[in-house]
C-alpha cells in the first residue's frame, strides 16, 4: 500500500478507501487521519491525501431516475440532468428507452464526480496549499455499461489520468501545463511514480514502471491487463494493448462473457412471472434488489437476435482476440483469424505471456490451489509465484487448446503431471474439446485428487457433459472444507448448471446448507478475527455472509430444489 512508505518517508497520509483484499497493521492504520486534518497540519508536515467518489459507480445502472436523483445527482440542478434521448450507446447495446435512461444517469453520476472535485480543489485553496499540492485524477475502471467494467476491452480498461502540477513542481511535469501525453500507463505505475516524485526508493518487488521523477523508466511499447474471478464466476483472461491494437487471451473459453449467465441466454425471453419456470430463471442471476447486475446487461433482457454478432452476448469466447483500436475504437471486428494479422497475433502473444511469466502472473494458479500454496509463506500469495519453478511449463499447458487437436494430445500427456496446477489447467482445457467416453472414464478418478483445485475441475468436466454423478465426490468434499474458497468455487460451479444436471444433485443440499453455515474461512490457519482492522473484518464478512453465502451457496440450494 502506497500510504505505507509515505508515512515511513515523513507523510501524513488520509485513511485509504476501504474496499480491502489484504490487511493492514492495526497501528498503520490507526495512524491514518482525516483529510480535513492533513491539511490543517500541511504546514508542519507533508501530506497524502486520497479522496474517492463513487456516483459514477456501475451500480448506477441498476437505480431508477428516483433513486440516482438521490443517490447519484443532487448537487446538480435539473436542468443540467442528461437528457436520455441523447444518450451515446455502443453498437452493441440494444437501443432501448431503458438503456438510454440508464446511460443518462451514469453521465449524471460522472458530472457529480466533477463537482467533488471541484470542491477538493476549493478545499485545497482554501488551506493555501494548491500551490504546494500535485494533484493526480484518475478512475479504477472504465464505464459501467456491458462490456465495460469487469471487461478487457477500452471501455473496461481506459481510464482517465490527469496530474496538475503547481508552478513549483513544474520541474516534475512531462510537459508545460495543457500538454497532452500519449505514453502507454499502467494504473499500478502511478505508486511507482509518486514514490519516484517523492525521492522514495521504489521497492524491488513493485511491479509498475515509474514515469515521473527522478526513478523514471523508458515509457512502455506496451500494457496489459488481466480479468480474473469476479462475484460466483472464475474467469482467467489476459489482454496486451499497443498504441494501435488489442489482442486478448481467453484461457477459459467454455465460459460466458457474464458473471451471472441468464438461464436460457441472453437471446430468450425471460419466462412469465408467477410461473415455476420464471422462478428457475430467476435464481440464475443475482438475488433481490441485486437482480439488474450492472456488467453484465441482464436489464436489458431480451437482446434482441440482430445483437448476436456480437460476442459480449454469447454462451462462450473464442481462444483469441485481436481488434485494430484505431480504425475500430469500439473493438467490435475480431482479426484474429483474419491471415494477414498471423504475425502481428503472434507477436502480441508472446510479449503477453513474456510479461505473465515476469510478473509470474499468479491468475495461473487456481483460486482454492493459491490458499494452500500461500500457507507455506505466511498467506502470502506473492511468495507463491516468486517460488513457483514450472510457472512457463502451466502457462503452457492453459495455452495447448488453442492448438487445437495437437493441443489435445498435448493435455492429455499433462493430466499425471506432479503440478497439480498443470493438471488443473490440462483438465480444464479439454472443456473447449467434444470427449469421448474413455477419456471421460481417465478423468473420473481425478475427483479424488490430493488437489481441491484439480478435483473440481474434474468434477466440472465431467458435469459439462452429462456426468453429475460422478462429480459428486468432488463438490462433496469442496463444500465440507473449512476453506472457503473451495465452498465458494463449488457452489460457483454448481450455479452455472443447467437445470438437467442440478435435478440430479439433490443429495447436496444438506452439504450446501453445511457449508452455508461453516465459519470457518481458513481452516487451520484461521486468523484472529477481532485482531483485523475494522474494514477487513468487513470484507471478510461481505465475501462469506454475500458473496459466497448468499449469492452463491442460498441461490445454488434454491436452484437445486426448484430444478
Amino acid at each position: 500500500m502506497l500510504p505505507h512508505y509515505l508515512m515511513a518517508a515523513g507523510y501524513n497520509c488520509s485513511a485509504i478507501n476501504t474496499d480491502l483484499n489484504t490487511d493492514i497493521d492495526p497501528d498503520e492504520w490507526a495512524a491514518y487521519q482525516s483529510n480535513e486534518a492533513l491539511l490543517a497540519q500541511a504546514d508542519e508536515k507533508p501530506f497524502f491525501a486520497v479522496y474517492s467518489f463513487g456516483e459514477s459507480h456501475a451500480s448506477v445502472f441498476k437505480l431508477t431516475p428516483a433513486q440516482a436523483r438521490k443517490q447519484r445527482s443532487s448537487l446538480l440542478t435539473d436542468e443540467e440532468l442528461h437528457d436520455p434521448a441523447k444518450a451515446p450507446l455502443p453498437v452493441f447495446i440494444p437501443d432501448t428507452p431503458l438503456a438510454r435512461e440508464r446511460t443518462a444517469l451514469f453521465y449524471d453520476g460522472m458530472m457529480q464526480v466533477d463537482r467533488h472535485v471541484g470542491e477538493v480543489i476549493e478545499n485545497l485553496v482554501s488551506a493555501s496549499v494548491l500551490d504546494n499540492t500535485i494533484v493526480f485524477f484518475w478512475s479504477d475502471h472504465g464505464t459501467g455499461f456491458p462490456r465495460g467494467k469487469t471487461h478487457v476491452y477500452d471501455d473496461g480498461l481506459r481510464v482517465p489520468l490527469i496530474i496538475r502540477f503547481p508552478d513549483k513542481y513544474q520541474h516534475l511535469a512531462p510537459g508545460p501545463p495543457g500538454t497532452v501525453v500519449d505514453n502507454l500507463v499502467m494504473t499500478m505505475d502511478m505508486g511507482a511514480s509518486v514514490l519516484s516524485m517523492m525521492d522514495v526508493q521504489i521497492p524491488n518487488h513493485f511491479q509498475g514502471r515509474a514515469f515521473l521523477g527522478k526513478q523514471k523508466e523508458p515509457h512502455r511499447d506496451y500494457v496489459c491487463g488481466a480479468r480474473d474471478r469476479l462475484d460466483n464466476c472464475n474467469e482467467v483472461i489476459r489482454t496486451i494493448r499497443n498504441e494501435r491494437y488489442r489482442y486478448i487471451r481467453n484461457f477459459l473459453p467454455h465460459r460466458p462473457y457474464a458473471s451471472f449467465w441468464p438461464d436460457g441466454g441472453f437471446f430468450a425471453t425471460p419466462p412469465e412471472k408467477g410461473t415455476p419456470e420464471h422462478d428457475f430463471w430467476d435464481t440464475s442471476c443475482l438475488p433481490g434488489e441485486q437482480k439488474v447486475h450492472d456488467p453484465d446487461g441482464v436489464f436489458l433482457l431480451p437482446i434482441p437476435e440482430a445483437y448476436s454478432a456480437y460476442l459480449i452476448w454469447q454462451a462462450n469466447k473464442p481462444f483469441e482476440e485481436l481488434y485494430d483500436v484505431e480504425n475500430d475504437p469500439e473493438e467490435i471486428a475480431n482479426l484474429a483469424d483474419d491471415p494477414e494479422y498471423s504475425d502481428l497475433k503472434d507477436q502480441m502473444r508472446a510479449q503477453l505471456f513474456a510479461w505473465m511469466i515476469e510478473t509470474r502472473d499468479l491468475g495461473l494458479i487456481d483460486e482454492t490451489e493459491m490458499i494452500v500454496r500461500a500457507t507455506e509463506y505466511d498467506g502470502v500469495n506473492y511468495e507463491v509465484g516468486a517460488h513457483c519453478e514450472h510457472y512457463a511449463h502451466i502457462l503452457e499447458t492453459a495455452d495447448f487448446p488453442r492448438l487445437g487437436e495437437a493441443g489435445r494430445a498435448k493435455l492429455i500427456d499433462r493430466l499425471d503431471d506432479t503440478d497439480s496446477a498443470v493438471r488443473y489447467w490440462a483438465i480444464t482445457g479439454l472443456m473447449s474439446y467434444e470427449l469421448k467416453d474413455t477419456l471421460l472414464q481417465r478423468i473420473g478418478p481425478f475427483v479424488r485428487d490430493e488437489s481441491i483445485s484439480v478435483s473440481l475441475a474434474a468434477a466440472d468436466l465431467l458435469c459439462q457433459n452429462n456426468r453429475p454423478a460422478g462429480a459428486m465426490p468432488a463438490l462433496e468434499r469442496a463444500l465440507q472444507s473449512d476453506l472457503l474458497w473451495a465452498r465458494f468455487r463449488a457452489g460457483a460451479n454448481l450455479s452455472f448448471y443447467r437445470r438437467e444436471i442440478l435435478a440430479q444433485m439433490k443429495a447436496l443440499i444438506p452439504t450446501l446448507q453445511a457449508a452455508l453455515d461453516n465459519p470457518v474461512c481458513y481452516g487451520p490457519f484461521e486468523p484472529d478475527w477481532d485482531a483485523l482492522i475494522p474494514p477487513v473484518q468487513t470484507m471478510y464478512r461481505a465475501q462469506k455472509d454475500t458473496i459466497v453465502g448468499e449469492w452463491i451457496l442460498q441461490r445454488v440450494i434454491k436452484r437445486i430444489e426448484l430444478a
